[in-house]
């Protein structure tokens, strides 16, 4: 799996984000670092395939790719239930007992409740509900889980590790969250001066 940048240029304004950059990123799990304005999420949105207005390639299987960022995904009216299963019918996702379990078990038994009265870290959960029901080959989280209590994080950081390990690419971003499963299980890549590189430095 995987995925590849060939001769990959990219400039926001006046800021060169890629610089005919060749990078390789095999399956596993990444921690994206960089300064503010480096273009982390540039980069991100880059792979998911909505951001086109670069030059040269990214090989990736976008059949297979999830893509979060801090927007909450979620209808009002409805309760959390509800906008799961309008999410997972979107993506023609029909969870297990199995799955269905561990993600009652993530929103902590509140599936039942008011999206419109759920809180910030309960309507982030929505979207970060796919990362427990399907296999993604490459799963894209930009600063999803910041809102997230330490117990939330710990059960997401359990099944990322353990997708990254059947061969996904899973690629994050985030300031301020911190979890040791994660630290340990991630490598590190900066993107800074156009380029992108492998970092053994946590930032």
């Amino acid at each position: 799996m995987g995925l590849e940048f060939v001769e990959c240029t990219k400039k926001f304004k006046n800021n060169m984000i890629l610089d005919k950059v060749n990078f390789s990123i095999p399956a596993g799990l990444f921690h994206l670092v960089g300064r503010n304005g480096a273009g982390k999420s540039t980069l991100l949105r880059m792979i998911s395939g909505l951001d086109k207005r670069y030059s040269g390639v990214i090989e990736i299987n976008k059949e297979s790719t999830l893509y979060l960022n801090v927007d909450s995904i979620g209808i009002h009216p409805f309760t959390i239930r509800e906008n799961l299963e309008i999410l997972w019918n979107t993506f023609n996702i029909t969870p297990t007992e199995e799955q269905m379990c561990n993600v009652n078990d993530f929103f902590d038994g509140n599936l039942d409740g008011s999206y419109s009265r759920a809180s910030t870290g309960m309507k982030a959960k929505v979207g970060l509900s796919l990362v427990f029901v399907k296999d993604w080959e490459t799963i894209l989280i930009d600063e999803t889980m910041s809102s997230l209590d330490s117990e939330s994080i710990d059960m997401l950081s359990e099944r990322l590790v353990k997708i990254s390990k059947k061969n996904a690419t899973i690629i994050y971003v985030s300031h301020s969250m911190v979890n040791k499963r994660l630290n340990d299980n991630s490598s590190i890549i900066s993107i800074g001066d156009g380029m992108l590189l492998w970092n053994n430095v946590q930032e």
